[in-house]
């Protein structure tokens, strides 16, 4: 980054941030879609398995 000015220096780091940003709420919304999913089929499973137990039991 030599041979730039302060100010174009400051104006490349807000486009870095910026960019980092909304990479970094991509992913983290990724995730939490991701998560949710994946708790809500264990508690769908966790149910199954209950159910069957209880046949079982009775």
């Amino acid at each position: 980054m030599q041979g730039i000015t302060q100010k174009e220096k400051i104006e490349l780091e807000e486009v870095f941030a910026a960019i980092y940003t909304k990479k970094e709420s991509k992913i983290l919304r990724f995730y939490k879609e991701f998560y949710s999913v994946t708790i809500l089929n264990l508690r769908n499973i966790k149910t199954k398995i209950k159910r069957k137990t209880r046949k079982f039991n009775v």
